[in-house]
C-alpha cells in the first residue's frame, strides 16, 4: 500500500518529534502493509527550510534502510492555502508530491468557499493537479457538501483520512467521509498520521472496516492504485 499523507519526518511540524518516533511510525506502517510513504510535512506553517526538510528526509530514509524496515519515502508537503502560499509556490519553496504536478493542499477549516474556488482555479491555471486533504473535516464542506462534489467535478483528487472513516474525528467527519465514499468521489484514503500512539499510520483496523462495506477493487483503488499513480504523475482512476 501507499500512504500519501503522513507527518513522519522528525522535528519539522506537529508530527513526529524525534527520529525514534519516526522509526516507530514506519514500523507500524510496514507491519500493516504500507511500504511507500509520502513524507508530507506541513509546508508553510512551520519555520524550516527546504534544506532542513531534505536533511530530515535523507536521514530518516538512511535509518530505515539501516534497520531494514521496508519503507520507501517520497517527497511531499501538505500546503496550507493561506496568504503566503501563492508566493512560496512561485518562489519554488514548497514541494509537490514526488516532484510531479500533484500538490497536496489544505484550507483553514472555516475558509470562505469563494476563496477555495479562487485558489483551486489559480492552481489549475498554474497546471497543478490538486489533491485536497481531508475535505470531510472542513466546516464549509460539512455545512454544504455540494462543495466537495463541485471540487471533484473540477478535477480535484479528494483524499479522505483514515481517522475520519473510523469515527476518530467525530460523527460529522465520519458521516461526510462515508457519504463521499458511497458516492464515488473519493480517490485516495490516507492515514494523515502524526505519531505512533494516537493518529497512527497503522492500517489494519481501516482495512477490516472497509472490507465489510466495499469491494476489494475499491479498496485497492483508494489505498494502492490511485496513490501509486499519483507518485508517478499519472491521472487517477
Amino acid at each position: 500500500m501507499v500512504d500519501l499523507h503522513m507527518h513522519i519526518l522528525p522535528g519539522l511540524d506537529d508530527g513526529s518529534d524525534s527520529m525514534e518516533e519516526s522509526i516507530r511510525m514506519a514500523r507500524l506502517a510496514a507491519e500493516s502493509g504500507v511500504n511507500y510513504i509520502a513524507a508530507s510535512s506541513h509546508g508553510n506553517c512551520y519555520d524550516y527550510t527546504l534544506a532542513d526538510y531534505e536533511k530530515q528526509f535523507a536521514g530518516l530514509q538512511r535509518e530505515l534502510d539501516r534497520q531494514k524496515i521496508p519503507v520507501k519515502l517520497y517527497h511531499a508537503m501538505e500546503i496550507l492555502m493561506n496568504r503566503n502560499a501563492q508566493q512560496l509556490l512561485e518562489e519554488g519553496k514548497l514541494l509537490s508530491v514526488n516532484h510531479t504536478g500533484y500538490l497536496l493542499i489544505e484550507f483553514d477549516f472555516d475558509e470562505n468557499p469563494e476563496r477555495v474556488y479562487r485558489m483551486v482555479a489559480y492552481l489549475q491555471r498554474m497546471k497543478y493537479n490538486i489533491i485536497l486533504a481531508h475535505p470531510e473535516r472542513y466546516s464549509f464542506v460539512q455545512e454544504d457538501p455540494e462543495i466537495a462534489y463541485y471540487l471533484a467535478e473540477r478535477g480535484c483528487v479528494l483524499q479522505v483520512n483514515k481517522g475520519s472513516i473510523l469515527g476518530e474525528m467525530g460523527s460529522n467527519c465520519q458521516r461526510m467521509a462515508e457519504m463521499m465514499l458511497e458516492d464515488g468521489i473519493v480517490q485516495v484514503i490516507a492515514s494523515d498520521a502524526h505519531d505512533s500512539q494516537y493518529r497512527t499510520p497503522q492500517m489494519d483496523e481501516l482495512i477490516r472496516y472497509l472490507k465489510k462495506r466495499y469491494t476489494s477493487m475499491e479498496i485497492k483503488m483508494w489505498l494502492s492504485e490511485n496513490p501509486s499513480r499519483i507518485l508517478k504523475g499519472y491521472p487517477t482512476i
